[in-house]
């Protein structure tokens, strides 16, 4: 008999041993997994994610340091608060307006943090502006110079179809969204200020 023939007559079999196979294996899988423990499970599941994610932020430790305030040509300094909120304030001498500039890399890319709440001045994709208590990319920021003597903050991690997104305050010294931002309108265009400190320390 041709042994095309016996297949069929042997498929069964060959299910079923199949099957038993992917049993043991998947029993072997289990009896492994339940002698971890809860931290070496979560090393297990994570490692490849932390491999691919992983960055080291030593070169922060060398960068240039400027402490400023960012006053806004809507007329509103920029303030991070202790809970990591970005806002507008029109009190010069509120904390929370002092700022630490920071240079990350060359191409004028800086992080900003509150000096008092020790927040990092982040964008998200959407362009949304939060704080960050650790620093990450996106907390980096390209430093453009204006042809109107003021600066413009762009995400250099995120954009928008194609288009920068900025750090921008509205007429009412609320955060913009980084989709309804552009380099050309005022809420975008910051002056830094020195602060009183670094005035007669000439920093």
């Amino acid at each position: 008999m041709p042994r095309w023939m016996t297949l069929p007559c042997n498929l069964p079999n060959l299910l079923s041993g199949l099957y038993l196979h992917i049993i043991f294996l998947l029993g072997s899988v289990c009896v492994a997994c339940s002698d971890c423990t809860p931290e070496q499970l979560a090393a297990i599941m994570n490692c490849s994610k932390h491999e691919r994610h992983a960055r080291n932020y030593d070169y922060m430790e060398g960068g240039d340091v400027r402490i400023r305030q960012l006053f806004s040509r809507t007329q509103w300094f920029l303030t991070v608060d202790d809970y990591g909120n970005i806002n507008g304030t029109q009190d010069p001498t509120n904390c929370y307006s002092i700022l630490e500039v920071r240079t990350v890399s060359e191409g004028g890319v800086l992080a900003i943090k509150g000096v008092k709440s020790q927040y990092y001045i982040s964008m998200n994709r959407t362009g949304l502006l939060q704080g960050k208590k650790i620093y990450n990319e996106n907390c980096n920021f390209k430093e453009v110079f204006l042809e109107n003597y003021f600066n413009a903050y762009s995400s250099t991690k995120w954009t928008r179809n194609g288009k920068e997104m900025f750090i921008a305050l509205s007429q009412k010294g609320r955060p913009l969204r980084g989709k309804k931002t552009r380099r050309e309108h005022i809420a975008s265009h910051f002056i830094p200020m020195k602060c009183r400190e670094e005035e007669r320390t000439g920093v």
